[in-house]
């Protein structure tokens, strides 16, 4: 069930991304420096207006009762309030009355208006406290207008940030815009590689694993190329062999079928018959082999006793060839990582392939490990052997040798070589001991541990 597509979020240019940080910047800085600066204006607005009450207070406290009476004598034109408050409860005060308040300086509100207060009994007699007051109407006012210029200030700063960082941003991330304008290049035909960042660190690494996944993209298309043209040339190659022997069978069947012919040729034609469908199996089987082997990993490889595939090997060979006698020659511990199966299947091939095509009657199979470590399988045969000049192309699949008898394949030798390259090993021919030819599969050795411990023990 295919899963629904989630709708793709809005996405942003990396440019304004970058303006976008610069004003949430500069918003959280601005915002510091904003609040720090309309308290600092509203703290030197009280201080202001208790210095002014400070330098009153020194005249008014000598006879606060006088002063009460001369204020109210200068009408209310005056913006100064003062109350006296006397230890037997009477009351001396302006037209605008403070009310009661602890010592110290206070802001309080009186019908309407804002007045700074100081309450003080300091050179007063006994139980009288004298309040002292000065409206802060107009310092509000101006302490506002303040504040908002602050907060004009603050966001043009924060316009100007985002602004600047929309400028400088262009700059700051043209080296990945050339990064992309490269990699659309790349995605035409014949577009150059490697890409190439400069400018900033994160646009010369970012150019370094972009370039690192084009070359694995690559090479990952070459290979896919090379096995698609493989496959094609493996399938023409096969349809064109298996022609022959398809076409032998047709002709047959029509002869059956329009002439009438007697036993003696319906035999002939039928044993024909047979000799082409084996051929064409073990054709088919054959093609089978190499198709499995073209497919195997490395994951495939097990422990693998090759003085023990040797000896199956062998013992089979004499029981299906009985005209060839097999003897075997190899090293008691001779353990390798590969593929049981392919390496058995190389060695019954060199045998049937001695047997068959080489008229042998006699064949050593040997195995045993050289001073390089590798692994060496050899089978020497007494057969007639195969000329010097056609020892290599023998190897090529559906190609056979100038004295291989008729209706093979001509890939059993291409099995032998496939497996030796699975190996990380070749294979070739040699004079042999026995008269005949020697085949030759070298091996490089793949230690096992662990896993051979496995083995003995179960």
């Amino acid at each position: 069930m295919n899963r629904l597509r989630r709708p793709r979020r809005r996405s942003f240019s990396l440019r304004a991304r970058v303006a976008g940080a610069a004003a949430l910047g500069a918003t959280i800085i601005v915002a510091a420096l904003s609040w720090f600066t309309m308290y600092a204006i509203e703290r030197n607005n009280l201080a202001q207006a208790d210095q002014q009450l400070s330098v009153t207070s020194r005249v008014v406290l000598i006879e606060p009762v006088l002063a009460v009476t001369v204020l109210g004598v200068l009408g209310p034109t005056n913006d100064m309030a003062l109350t006296v408050r006397n230890a037997d409860g009477s009351l001396a005060s302006t037209s605008v009355q403070l009310p009661p308040l602890p010592v110290g300086n206070h802001t309080v509100a009186v019908a309407g208006n804002t007045y700074r207060v100081l309450t003080t009994t300091q050179n007063q007699p006994s139980g009288r406290v004298v309040s002292l007051g000065i409206p802060t109407t107009e310092n509000e006012k101006t302490t506002a207008a303040q504040r908002r210029w602050v907060l004009w200030a603050a966001l043009i700063a924060v316009a100007a940030a985002a602004g600047l960082g929309w400028l400088f941003g262009g700059r700051a991330v043209r080296p990945i815009e050339s990064l992309t304008r490269q990699l659309d290049r790349h995605s035409e035909p014949g577009g150059p590689l490697p890409v190439e960042g400069h400018g900033v660190r994160e646009s010369e690494q970012l150019a370094d694993a972009v370039n690192t996944m084009l070359e694995r993209i690559d090479r990952a298309q070459a290979e896919t190329a090379a096995a698609l043209e493989t496959a094609r040339d493996f399938a023409a190659v096969s349809a064109h062999e298996l022609r022959t022997p398809l076409t032998a069978m047709r002709t047959d069947l029509e002869v059956l079928r329009t002439l009438d012919l007697d036993e003696a040729q319906r035999a002939e034609i039928l044993t024909d018959l047979h000799r082409g469908q084996n051929r064409v199996e073990s054709t088919l089987a054959a093609l089978e082999r190499l198709a499995a082997g073209d497919l195997t990993n490395a994951r495939d490889h097990v422990a693998t006793d090759v003085a023990e595939l040797v000896d199956a090997a062998a013992h089979d060979a004499n029981r299906h060839f009985p005209n060839l006698k097999v003897r075997i020659d190899t090293d008691a511990e001779l353990v390798t990582r590969g593929l049981p199966t392919g390496l058995r299947l190389a060695i019954d091939n060199a045998l049937a392939n001695s047997a068959r095509h080489g008229g042998a009657t006699d064949a050593l199979v040997s195995a045993h490990r050289d001073p390089h470590g590798h692994i060496v399988i050899s089978v020497d045969d007494n057969g007639h052997g195969i000329p010097a000049d056609e020892r290599t192309a023998v190897f090529e699949r559906f190609a056979r040798g100038s004295q291989a008898a008729k209706g093979g394949s001509g890939l059993g030798l291409a099995l032998v070589a496939q497996q030796a390259q699975l190996h990380g090993g070749r294979a070739y021919f040699d004079d042999g001991l026995l008269g005949g030819v020697r085949l030759v599969l070298e091996l490089p050795n793949a230690p096992v541990f662990t896993e051979l411990s496995d083995k003995r023990q179960s």
